[in-house]
């Protein structure tokens, strides 16, 4: 007995329906933006963590003057005056981020050598050296001008961020106004961090 017209669209449509190509590596976390991206542990130590797809307004110019960005740089100043770097915490780039935009084999470690114990290094040398500092009083924090477009570069950043160097610290001691220079800041989810403090 023939299959009728009905009976073999039927199956033809079930046999499509049965050999649709399987994504391609990758097709899921483009069409899904809560999935989360591969591990990069594969134990060869090539794998490098993916590049945060953060909203678009992540990558605007933060404000050059802010009542937070004057918070933590009274921070900045206290962690001097009392020599500990923990104080000024929330001023310094963050390593979850640093993971996400430096382009190098291994940036935990780097951010842990280059950005956390330098600036803890930084810090000590800075209340070591300022006469009167444990009397100093915050006047002002100033973003350095022109802030630039750090642009992807191997063996620096994968994604664009902004930079500025020479950031001042503004402060008195006994009357005298005084202050320090911050090497450079950078920018990350619309608010400015420092990179290098002297």
């Amino acid at each position: 007995m023939r299959p009728t017209p009905l009976a073999l669209a039927l199956l033809v449509a079930a046999a499509v329906a049965g050999c649709r190509p399987k994504p391609k590596p990758g097709a899921a976390l483009d069409a899904a933006p809560d999935a989360r991206p591969p591990r990069a542990d594969a134990g060869d130590g090539s794998a490098k963590p993916p590049v945060d797809a953060a909203p678009p307004s992540d990558d605007s110019l933060p404000a050059s003057t802010s009542g937070e960005l004057t918070t933590r740089a009274r921070h900045l100043l206290e962690a001097i005056q009392k020599d500990d770097p923990e104080l000024a915490g929330d001023l310094v780039f963050p390593r979850d981020a640093f993971l996400l935009v430096k382009d190098a084999p291994d940036p935990g470690k780097l951010w842990d050598l280059k950005v956390l114990a330098a600036f803890k290094t930084q810090i000590h040398a800075l209340h070591r050296h300022t006469k009167g500092v444990e009397r100093a009083v915050f006047t002002s924090f100033e973003v350095g001008q022109p802030v630039t477009e750090a642009m992807p570069r191997k063996h620096d950043l994968r994604r664009m961020l902004w930079r500025s160097k020479r950031s001042r610290l503004g402060f008195t001691i006994d009357g005298k106004p005084s202050h320090f220079d911050v090497v450079e800041m950078t920018s990350w989810r619309g608010a400015w961090y420092v990179t290098k403090l002297r």
